[in-house]
C-alpha cells in the first residue's frame, strides 16, 4: 500500500476506481503522473491484473520513460523491461510488465505483429517528414502539377491533417471549384499507392493503418481487446480523431478505460487535437466515473487564483476549482514598457535582480513568448549582459534556416569567393538547379582554381552545362547581377525587400501555408526589424560624428551588418547551456515548470494571436488556454509584460494590452507603467537626450487615436489594409516611411516654428524650434504630453499638416 500513502483523497479515488470508464480531470500541477503510476501498480497488486493486460499510452517518449521508471521502481523492475511484445510472441501467457509507450510506439509494435493482414510486407519502412515530402514531390511530377502553382509542403500538410482525422482520400471534402481540394485528393490517392509500392508508411499512417486493421478484422480486434483489458490514456485532451477512434475500438469490449487530461490545457488544435474528445467522454461512456484533481502542488495561491480567473472566461470547459496549500506568494508583476527593446531590458534587469536577491539560478528562470520571432531582441540583451541562455524546442535566432539563407545571399553579394554560401542558396528557393549541376560547377572550380561564381559563368559558356541547367544557372547569375546593382541604389532595408521579392523566397513559404512556414515568415519579418534597427544606429552614429550626407546604401552597410551579425552568432554559439535561462514559445512550455517565469508580448493581435477578422470564439478560447498554460508553469513568481509599441516587420506598430489582463483581478496584480518614463522608441527607459528633454512613449490610446495609419496595427495583425507586396503577405503598410536614398521633397522642406507635423513614431506634434536652413537642420518638436524631441530633418520623415 506504500504507493497510496503519498496520494491525496482525489488521487486515491482515481487509483481505486479500477473497473469501468473513468475520466480524471487533472488540473495543472495536480500530480496526475503520480496518480497514473499508482493506478497501474494497484491494478497489478490488489486486483491481480496480469501486467500484459495493462496498456498506458502517452504522447511523448519523455512522458513514457518517466512513467516506466516510476512503475518499475514500485515493482522492483528495470524500466527497459516495460515495453514487451504481446504474450503470444514471447510464448508466455503471463508477462511481468505492462505496455507503456507513445501512440506511435504501441501501434508500430502491433503492426509488426499483424502486418500480414494488411497490404504491406513484414519489413516495411517508416518515412519521416523529409521522405514524405520527397514522395509528395514525386506525385506532383507524375500528375504534372506545377510546384509554382501549388506547394508540395502544403499538400504534405493536407495529407497529414487528413490522416489525423482518419480520412482516406475518397472521404476528403470535394469541391469542383476549389482547385486545392480537387488536387489534394488526387495527390493523396497517388501518394497512398506510392507508399504501398515502396512498402513504406508515414507517421500518420501508423495510427490510421492500425485503426483500419482493427476495424476491418474482428478477430484481430478481439485479440487486442482481450490483451489490453485495462487502458490508460494520458493527456487525453490532445488526442486527434484517429487516436480517439483507435482507443474507442480497443476499449469497446471491456470498457475499462481511464483517460487523464485537462481541457483547460488543450492547445494543439493546429496539430489536429480535438477538445471534444475529452468534453464528450461522458457521452461515449454514460456510466463513467468523473474524478477531479484540483489540488495544485506547483504554484503559489496568487498564481493559481490569477490563472483560474483567466480560464474561467472559457465556455468549452468542465467546472473545476484549483486550490493549493502552498504559500500565498507574491503578486503577479505586470509591466507596461515603451517598446520591445525596453521590454527585453526590463526582463533581463528583473531576472538579474531576482537571481541576486532571492537566490534563483539562471536555470530556474524561463521566458515565454507567443512566436519564435520574439526571441531576437531578448537574445541580444541576454548576450550583451553575458547571461547564458538556451532556446528550448527550437533554434537560436541566427541559427534558423531562413535567417541563414538570407545571410548566405548577403555574403555572396558582398564576397563572390564564398563557395559555401553559394552552394547553400543556389537552389533556395527551389529553382531546379540539381545536385549534379552543382557538382559539375564545383569540379570545374577545383580544376581551374576560380571561384564558384566564376566557375558558374564559365560552365554556362563552355558547354559543361547544357539545356535546362545552363538556362537555370544563367537566370541565377542574372539575379545576382541585378541584386548587386540594387545594392548601390537602395538602403539596406529597401534592398532586403528587393532580395526577398526577386528571389520569391517568401512566396514559396506563403504557398506552403503551414504553421512552420508561417513561423519562418515571422522570423524573416523580425529580421527586417533587425536591419532597420541597425540602420537607425548607423544614422545616429553618423549624425553624432557630424556626417549628415545621404543615407548609406546597402553596398556600404552590408559588410558592417554581416560583421555585427557574425559577432552576435559567435557569442551565442560559445555558450554552455547548463545553468542557462530557458527561452521558449508558450506552446513549448506545456508540461514544464520553473520557479521564475516571464511572459512577454501580452498584447492584442500578438497574444491573443489574431491573423484575421474571421477568428472565432473557439480560436480565442484556445489562446486563453495557452495563456493559462503559461501562467501555471510558474512556481513562485510570475511576470507578465507588454509594450506600447514594437517593431513588426521593421515598422513601429501599436497594440492595446492583451484582453487577458482584464480577466485577472486587480488585487492579484502589481502594475507598473514604465512607458511614461521611457527613453523613446528603440531605447531603454529613464534616459534623456543630450538637450535634456525627456523621451516619452505615447500611451496605447494616444497611439491608436493620433498616430499615423500604420501605428494602428497594420500588417498581419491588423484590421487596417496593407500593401500586398509580391514578397510579403500583408507585409509593409502603405504609409510606411523607410530610410531612402532618394528622399521626399515635402519631408525635406525646412519647417517654420508653430507648424503642425506628424511623425511615424510619436504622432502629431508642433514645431518649437529650428536650427539651420538646409536638410541638415535640427528640428525640435513638441508631442502629446509636452514631450520634446529633436531631430535631424533629413532623417525625421516628418509629414507637414499645414
Amino acid at each position: 500500500m506504500s504507493h497510496l500513502n503519498e496520494l491525496n483523497d482525489r488521487q486515491r479515488a482515481g487509483v481505486e476506481a479500477a473497473h469501468g470508464p473513468v475520466l480524471v480531470i487533472a488540473g495543472a500541477g495536480s500530480g496526475k503522473t503520480k496518480m497514473l503510476t499508482a493506478r497501474i501498480v494497484e491494478l497489478m497488486g490488489k486486483h491481480q491484473v496480469p501486467a500484459h493486460n495493462i496498456l498506458a499510452v502517452t504522447f511523448t517518449n519523455k512522458a513514457a520513460g518517466e512513467m516506466r521508471e516510476r512503475v518499475s521502481r514500485a515493482l522492483g523492475l528495470h524500466p527497459d523491461a516495460l515495453t514487451p511484445p504481446p504474450p503470444w510472441v514471447r510464448g508466455s501467457a503471463h508477462l511481468s510488465q505492462p505496455a507503456i509507450g507513445t501512440f506511435h510506439a504501441i501501434c508500430t509494435r502491433l503492426l509488426r505483429r499483424e502486418i500480414d493482414r494488411t497490404p504491406y510486407k513484414q519489413q516495411f519502412v517508416i518515412y519521416d517528414d523529409s521522405d514524405q515530402l520527397s514522395l509528395v514531390k514525386d506525385c506532383f511530377s507524375q500528375l504534372n502539377l506545377s510546384d509554382k502553382t501549388f506547394s508540395p509542403k502544403s499538400f504534405q500538410h493536407g495529407i497529414n491533417q487528413a490522416k489525423c482525422s482518419a480520412f482516406e482520400p475518397h472521404e476528403l471534402e470535394q469541391n469542383e471549384f476549389n482547385l486545392y481540394q480537387k488536387n489534394l485528393r488526387k495527390v493523396y490517392e497517388l501518394y497512398q499507392k506510392e507508399l504501398f509500392k515502396n512498402n513504406a508508411i508515414d507517421f500518420g499512417e501508423i495510427i490510421t493503418l492500425t485503426y483500419r486493421l482493427l476495424r476491418d478484422n474482428a478477430d484481430i480486434l478481439e485479440k487486442y481487446q482481450d490483451l489490453y483489458r485495462f487502458i490508460h490514456v494520458d493527456e487525453y485532451q490532445d488526442t486527434n480523431r484517429a487516436q480517439y477512434l483507435l482507443v474507442k475500438l480497443l476499449a469497446a469490449k471491456h470498457r475499462n478505460i481511464c483517460v487523464v487530461g485537462d481541457e483547460d490545457q488543450s492547445i494543439y488544435k493546429w496539430r489536429g487535437a480535438d477538445i471534444r474528445n475529452i468534453l464528450d467522454f461522458e457521452k461515449d461512456y454514460p456510466e463513467a466515473q468523473v474524478i477531479k484533481l484540483e489540488q495544485n502542488y506547483r504554484s503559489t495561491q496568487t498564481i493559481i487564483n490569477a490563472s483560474s480567473k483567466v480560464i474561467s472566461h472559457n465556455s468549452s470547459r468542465k467546472a473545476k476549482t484549483l486550490w493549493t496549500s502552498n504559500e500565498v506568494g507574491e503578486l503577479v508583476s505586470r509591466y507596461q514598457l515603451a517598446d520591445d527593446r525596453a521590454e527585453a531590458e526590463l526582463v533581463v534587469s528583473q531576472l538579474k535582480a531576482q537571481c541576486a536577491s532571492n537566490g534563483y539560478a539562471f536555470s530556474d528562470v524561463s521566458i515565454f513568448y507567443r512566436t519564435n520571432a520574439q526571441s531576437r531582441v531578448l537574445e541580444e540583451v541576454l548576450r550583451r549582459d553575458k547571461i547564458p541562455y538556451k532556446i528550448v524546442g527550437g533554434l537560436k535566432f541566427y541559427d534558423r534556416k531562413e535567417i541563414k539563407d538570407v545571410l548566405a545571399y548577403f555574403r555572396i553579394l558582398t564576397n563572390g569567393n564564398d563557395g559555401v554560401s553559394f552552394k547553400r542558396i543556389i537552389n533556395v528557393p527551389q529553382r531546379s538547379i540539381g545536385k549534379a549541376t552543382v557538382e559539375k560547377v564545383e569540379e570545374h572550380a577545383n580544376k581551374t582554381g576560380v571561384t564558384f561564381e566564376k566557375a558558374l559563368e564559365e560552365c554556362g559558356g563552355n558547354d559543361v552545362l547544357a539545356g535546362a541547367a545552363r538556362r537555370k544557372t544563367g537566370e541565377f547569375l542574372n539575379l545576382l547581377h541585378e541584386l548587386r546593382a540594387l545594392m548601390r541604389m537602395k538602403s539596406l532595408s529597401e534592398f532586403y525587400h528587393e532580395l526577398l521579392d526577386r528571389t520569391r523566397y517568401v512566396d514559396e513559404l506563403n504557398a506552403e501555408n503551414t504553421e512552420e512556414s508561417l513561423s519562418r515568415i515571422e522570423n524573416l519579418k523580425e529580421f527586417d526589424s533587425n536591419i532597420v534597427e541597425f540602420e537607425n544606429a548607423q544614422k545616429i552614429d553618423a549624425a553624432n560624428a557630424g556626417h549628415t550626407g545621404d543615407v548609406a546604401s546597402a553596398e556600404t552597410l552590408l559588410p558592417l551588418f554581416l560583421e555585427s551579425v557574425t559577432l552576435s552568432a559567435e557569442q551565442q554559439s560559445g555558450e554552455n547551456e547548463a545553468g542557462s535561462v530557458s527561452l521558449m514559445t508558450l506552446h513549448t512550455s506545456k508540461g514544464l515548470e520553473f520557479p521564475l517565469v516571464f511572459m512577454v508580448g501580452n498584447e492584442e493581435r500578438l497574444f491573443p494571436s489574431i491573423r484575421s477578422e474571421e477568428e472565432s470564439d473557439e480560436d480565442i478560447e484556445e489562446e486563453r488556454r495557452l495563456c493559462y498554460v503559461g501562467m501555471t508553469r510558474a512556481k513562485r513568481k510570475l511576470y507578465m509584460t507588454h509594450a506600447v509599441c514594437r517593431r513588426v516587420y521593421g515598422e513601429i506598430v501599436y497594440h492595446d494590452p492583451s484582453r487577458f489582463f482584464d480577466e485577472i483581478p486587480k488585487e492579484l496584480v502589481e502594475y507598473t507603467d514604465l512607458a511614461r518614463r521611457a527613453a523613446g522608441v528603440g531605447g531603454s527607459y529613464g534616459r534623456k537626450d543630450d538637450e535634456g528633454y525627456d523621451y516619452e512613449a505615447r500611451s496605447a490610446h494616444d497611439a491608436y487615436t493620433e498616430g499615423p495609419s500604420y501605428s494602428r496595427g497594420t500588417g498581419v495583425h491588423s484590421k487596417q489594409p496593407a500593401r500586398r507586396d509580391s514578397s510579403w503577405d500583408a507585409y509593409v503598410p502603405s504609409t510606411v516611411s523607410r530610410p531612402s536614398t532618394s528622399g521626399d521633397r515635402d519631408s525635406m522642406r525646412v519647417p517654420t516654428i508653430g507648424i503642425k507635423v506628424k511623425h511615424g513614431t510619436y504622432g502629431l506634434g508642433i514645431v518649437r524650434g529650428v536650427e539651420g536652413a538646409t536638410q541638415d537642420a535640427k528640428v525640435t518638436v513638441e508631442f502629446s504630453g509636452k514631450v520634446m524631441k529633436k531631430f535631424v530633418l533629413k532623417f525625421a520623415n516628418l509629414e507637414y499638416m499645414g
